[in-house]
């Protein structure tokens, strides 16, 4: 019997990569056409549009003369749009993105009458366990996936339960173009054939490609080639159809889909072009964390604003975009997305501050009060920092700009002049008791200084970083554990989406430190290298202390990490994904220089890995702000700081047999300019990550002034062990520690 092939008629449409997206758009534009006009023709039975709605958004914005026709085969299952709003990467993007993402796709989806979902993952680089998280809570319980699967790791069976979702990898990937030229039986038989290892009675086949248009007359090419297949059968049909058909067994093991011995999966993206990775960082946390929970507990008065910016920010997340490996142009749209963002947020908080004073009726000046919402997992903020118009008691000045102050700008009744300029002042205040998820009227505390600074050095109760021979230690001062943290340097000959050292890595030299200022409640000293201000604070109660890196980079072609020596060698690792965690076993002895160049067709294997927000080896704890990449060699964590390479794809790298992509320069990949990056270290595990990232996030919001009387109320219940990654207007997002169970509340 001749073995049945369900194969469904697609294209992957990546919105902007190699081509800015207004260029891919007017392509977009003739490909649909043509799609239409075959489903109309009958010359193909049904086409899926890449499992995302922005392409066919796009489309019909420039012909919105075809909307019913898209209705209708839609409705009649000849058409197949979403689940996703554009189809995002899942390492490089929080849990608020992707469930955002999915209610997005979804809600259009439906308004289109699409009534049925596949979590389409064809290109994702590597698949995170999180996204098949994101899936379950929507109730998606199908998926097509297809980088990073170790098939040994799924009993060489393509079909499988992964997290209740039944799951289909392409064994050989979502691109085949062949069928849209002149037909070779024996390819296609012999691609059918490395399938169908993997496959039982039946299997599934993509035709189509990265922005190609439908194969043409596609019913009677199909049963050309029928007639001269002994061994298969190719059935014109869809994905959904190939589900109803298939067997899938069951894997409880949870499998991270990050293993590049099969396909590539190109993990030099999780350090390109890292100043986008900061801003994106940045950008999720205030929105996610800050602004949409703020606005849940005022009514949700701006729910479509907030839309607004997830719509903005998630046109970024499209695939290749955030991964940092398109052309220069592309990459200058999403500087321009991400400025829109923050400035769409800023505005948002400033309204959302007024609004609260309003409610609560906070207009009188108090210099020995504050209210803090607090809207971070941890109980008693101690430290806070804020920007007001007049000083505070027992307050450390940090910075004067002047300005407008908020109320006036939000008064509509008021026009602000120029002689309303302010001085507005940022200040560091110590404060009284107050709890997770309440709003709290608390007393300004005087300061205790409790931080010890000199040229240096620089310690509290808790930790210390001491200079020693032109050596940086690290210090628990509670137990004595201990790690010198240095800059290195190495030659980066790969692109955008493989790193390929050369020669040995450098250990930049320490020119001098000094002491930046010295406060009753921050201290900071100043450590400073060749074209590198490293920037350590440290207040009266941290146990970790804050670093921000200020690199002018005059050098092309290199790759630069914070590299921690820590006591013993790595075995293993844990770091957060999405949500939730991740361990990962180490073979800290492979060095991928010892087996460059790979040979054709293999990507070499790294020992780089992706990370949220931070990573823990050894009891040596790491946070970062869109720092995603760290690596491990020996008793070496590194975490990347800057990557600068000329080109999307080098097609001489050495790391990586194939190119990914075109050889088209980019130079602002070289990131000659100045740039920032933020991180802190500590000491402990996964739990005191959670625990210190939010108080470096400074998931809060001080409401300057006060009342006739002190104002304190609870905003929700949070279980002692749960960690809440967001609240919007419907859900409460949440992570438990204890049982690493994820839900929706």
């Amino acid at each position: 019997m001749k073995k049945k092939v369900y194969a469904y008629l697609h294209t992957h449409w990546d919105i902007e990569w190699y081509r800015d997206k207004e260029d891919f758009t007017l392509r977009l534009i003739e490909v649909f056409d043509v799609i239409l006009d075959e489903l109309k023709k009958n010359n193909a039975p049904f086409f899926y549009f890449d499992g995302q709605t922005m392409a066919l958004l796009d489309y019909l914005k420039y012909r919105p003369e075809k909307l019913q026709e898209v209705l209708y085969y839609i409705k009649n299952n000849k058409l197949a749009i979403g689940p996703f709003y554009i189809s995002a990467d899942s390492y490089l993007i929080n849990f608020c993105s992707m469930l955002k993402n999915l209610d997005l796709g979804i809600k259009v989806s439906k308004d289109f009458k699409q009534k049925e979902f596949i979590g389409y993952l064809s290109d994702i680089f590597g698949i995170s366990n999180s996204i098949f998280e994101a899936l379950k809570l929507k109730n998606i319980d199908k998926a097509l996936i297809w980088r990073g699967v170790n098939p040994k790791k799924i009993k060489n069976n393509c079909n499988f339960i992964k997290n209740s979702i039944k799951t289909t990898w392409l064994a050989q990937g979502y691109f085949n173009d062949f069928f849209h030229q002149e037909n070779n039986i024996e390819n296609i038989k012999n691609y059918l054939d490395k399938i169908s290892k993997y496959s039982s009675d039946i299997m599934l086949l993509p035709i189509g490609g990265d922005h190609l248009g439908i194969l043409k007359n596609a019913n009677e090419k199909i049963k050309e080639i029928n007639s001269k297949l002994k061994d298969y059968e190719i059935i014109l049909s869809s994905p959904f159809e190939y589900f109803k058909h298939a067997k899938f067994i069951n894997t409880t093991k949870q499998i991270e889909f990050l293993d590049n011995s099969n396909t590539y999966i190109l993990q030099g993206v999780y350090s390109s072009r890292i100043y986008q990775k900061v801003k994106n960082n940045k950008i999720q946390n205030i929105l996610s964390r800050i602004v949409e929970p703020f606005d849940y507990y005022l009514g949700s008065n701006y729910k479509n604003y907030i839309e607004d910016i997830y719509k903005t920010l998630l046109l970024n997340h499209a695939h290749d975009g955030i991964y940092g490996c398109s052309i220069d142009d592309v990459h200058k749209s999403i500087d321009y997305r991400q400025h829109k963002c923050l400035l769409m947020l800023n505005a948002t908080l400033k309204k959302l501050i007024g609004d609260f004073k309003k409610k609560y009726k906070i207009n009188s000046k108090s210099k020995d009060k504050i209210g803090i919402l607090n809207l971070s997992n941890n109980n008693n903020i101690k430290t806070v920092k804020l920007e007001i118009p007049y000083l505070l008691k027992n307050a450390q000045l940090i910075e004067t700009n002047e300005g407008f102050c908020n109320e006036l700008l939000y008064d509509i009744n008021k026009i602000p002049v120029t002689e309303d300029i302010t001085k507005i002042y940022t200040q560091l205040i110590e404060i009284s008791a107050n709890n997770k998820f309440e709003f709290n009227t608390v007393k300004i505390k005087k300061p205790i200084k409790k931080t010890k600074l000199t040229n240096t050095s620089i310690e509290n109760d808790f930790i210390k970083l001491k200079i020693e021979n032109k050596k940086i230690y690290i210090i628990n001062k509670k137990t004595n554990e201990n790690y010198t943290l240095k800059l290195t340097d190495i030659i980066d000959e790969g692109d955008s989406y493989n790193f390929s050292p050369k020669g040995k890595r450098k250990a930049i030299n320490l020119k001098e430190s000094k002491i930046f200022y010295d406060g009753n409640i921050e201290s900071s000293l100043l450590i400073n290298f060749k074209d590198i201000k490293l920037f350590a604070f440290l207040n009266n109660h941290s146990k970790f202390i804050k670093f921000k890196a200020e690199i002018n980079n005059k050098t092309k072609n290199h790759k630069l990490q914070l590299t921690l020596n820590l006591k013993d060698n790595i075995k293993e690792t844990t770091s957060d994904d999405a949500i939730g965690i991740i361990k990962r076993k180490i073979d800290y002895n492979y060095n991928m220089q010892d087996f460059m160049p790979t040979r054709r067709p293999y990507e070499l294997k790294t020992n780089s890995y992706p990370m949220q927000n931070f990573v823990c080896a050894n009891n040596a704890l790491v946070i970062t702000k869109g720092l995603n990449e760290y690596e491990i060699y020996q008793n070496e964590l590194r975490i990347c700081l800057l990557r600068a390479f000329s080109t999307i794809s080098n097609p001489k790298n050495k790391t990586r047999a194939i190119p990914a992509g075109p050889d088209l320069k980019t130079f602002d990949s070289q990131c000659l300019f100045k740039t920032e990056a933020e991180f802190i270290l500590s000491f402990g595990n996964y739990k005191k990550g959670f625990e210190y990232l939010d108080e470096f996030q400074q998931n809060y919001v001080v409401i300057d002034g006060q009342n006739d009387k002190n104002i304190n109320f609870k905003l929700d219940e949070i279980q002692e062990n749960e960690f809440v990654y967001g609240i919007n207007s419907e859900k409460k997002i949440c992570y438990n520690l204890k049982n690493k169970k994820i839900s929706l509340i």
